[in-house]
């Protein structure tokens, strides 16, 4: 069986070596609060690791354009 981890770039692992079930709903529901900004997962990046591996990711907006604003300068 697979282990689960998620995390949400400032709350930190909100999902530790959970199952699939877990870190399915962990996953959407903070990527749903990231991009509604929402909470303390507003514009927040959230990774879903499986046995270590990225097994989804989702960058936000936010995330994005400040890496862009970084490199043009």
């Amino acid at each position: 069986m697979s282990n689960h981890t998620v995390v949400v770039s400032n709350i930190g692992t909100v999902v530790r070596d959970g199952t699939w079930k877990e870190a399915k709903a962990a996953f959407f529901e903070y990527r749903r609060q990231s991009k509604n900004n929402h909470g303390r997962a507003a514009g927040e990046s959230v990774t879903w690791f499986r046995d270590g591996d990225v097994y989804f990711e989702y960058i936000s907006r936010l995330v994005k354009e400040s890496h862009d604003e970084r490199r043009s300068r």
